[in-house]
């Protein structure tokens, strides 16, 4: 009876992180979908079409949604709620897009959606069963280490770039960056703490980290495939090549692997924020909110957009992540860093008032620090379920 407190200690605030990450991939999944809102009433317009590029997206887009779905869920017998659930989700999205200029709904959509949640389920369930983690942690997919949420944060980011890619192939340069910084926190996380809990053996690293970059950068597969393979062989020998450095001497070493992590993601953050590269200076032009009304810009606009704002929610997260030492709680965490994601979008929309393209907006400026405020939320809970499984690990050795 000893460990009965610690359990829904721990199952609450696993609850709460997994639903802060899902509530992030829905909301970026429904701006994706429903961009650039220009909502109307039209003629309604359905495709039977088959376009492999957009299976192979709508997939990749809700395989992450499974993925977490599945983390609030027990037993075989609910595995299908989350893929019903997905379908729900999906033929919402669908229905909407009726109604916007130049859109239209597919059946082929909705399938390939729920299809995606399908797989990320059985993901998370192979995943369980390979019991790559710690018996007393299986389920929870290494949500026991703060440092994993970077990982799931990149993911959205990495479709984001790689919808970029296939619009734009110098977007490669984006990809390659969030590849590149991913495959630190891998490397990273197996030496320090899968080796000691979890027997992932070395050889398997390198596969895992291209793995993961095919489930972010998969829109990318059919329409750049020739990028994609690229990418996903230099994330692999950048893996490999990590493996072989000596280790940091340091004794946290999410300090030492954020330290690493932290300058590629930023050069990452601004290429992206001020995409296209070499646009030419003009007088400053700006606005408080768009120069443009938001449902009057493009997809790849909202896109953009949506990629800068995810971009500052992970920066905030990895500041809070480095800054984790101090043991600040959320209130005192919050306000400098939220400041300091504040003061460098506003550099970001300087250098935009300047070139030519939308124009700086106080707006996006806003919603960057407001980004990045989440992100530091997100961090705040993952250290709660931490605190939560030591505590239960504890309360099992005291009992044993």
């Amino acid at each position: 009876m000893a460990d009965s407190p610690a359990q829904p200690g721990s199952a609450r605030t696993g609850t709460r992180l997994t639903l802060a990450l899902l509530g992030y991939f829905v909301l970026v999944t429904a701006v994706i979908t429903l961009s650039p809102f220009d909502f109307s009433f039209r003629r309604i317009r359905v495709s039977l079409a088959l376009v492999p590029a957009d299976i192979v997206a709508n997939i990749a887009l809700f395989l992450p949604l499974g993925f977490l779905g599945r983390g609030l869920t027990d037993g075989s017998r609910r595995r299908g709620r989350v893929v019903w659930i997905a379908a729900v989700c999906s033929l919402c999205l669908e229905t909407a897009q009726l109604f916007l200029r130049g859109r239209y709904a597919g059946p082929i959509d909705v399938v390939s959606n729920t299809a995606g949640a399908w797989l990320g389920v059985l993901a998370r369930d192979r995943v369980e069963r390979w019991a790559l983690w710690h018996p007393r942690l299986v389920g929870r997919v290494g949500l026991d280490v703060p440092l994993v949420g970077v990982l799931y944060l990149l993911v959205p980011q990495l479709w984001l770039s790689s919808v970029g890619l296939i619009e734009d192939p110098r977007r490669s340069v984006t990809t390659l960056l969030l590849g590149c910084a991913g495959s630190i926190v891998l490397v990273a996380l197996h030496r320090n703490r899968w080796q000691s809990g979890v027997r992932v053996a070395t050889h398997v690293v390198p596969p895992l980290a291209v793995l993961w970059f095919m489930t972010g950068a998969l829109p990318a597969a059919t329409a750049s495939p020739v990028a994609f393979g690229a990418i996903g062989l230099t994330v692999a020998g950048l893996t490999a090549w990590l493996l072989r450095q000596p280790e940091s001497s340091e004794s946290r070493f999410e300090v030492a692997t954020l330290r690493r992590f932290v300058p590629i993601f930023a050069v990452y953050l601004v290429v992206a924020s001020l995409w296209p590269p070499f646009r030419r200076l003009t007088p400053w032009h700006g606005a408080l909110l768009f120069e443009n009304r938001l449902n009057g810009a493009t997809v790849v606009d909202v896109l953009l957009l949506l990629e800068q704002v995810g971009g500052f929610t992970l920066l905030g997260y990895a500041v809070a992540e480095w800054r984790g030492r101090r043991e600040l709680s959320l209130a005192s965490d919050l306000p400098p860093i939220a400041v300091a994601a504040a003061v460098a979008a506003l550099g970001l929309e300087a250098v935009q008032g300047v070139t030519s393209g939308p124009g700086a907006s106080l707006l996006r400026a806003a919603l960057a620090a407001g980004g990045a405020a989440y992100g530091v939320a997100v961090y705040h809970l993952a250290r709660q379920h931490v605190r939560a499984l030591r505590a239960e690990d504890a309360a099992a050795g005291v009992a044993a």
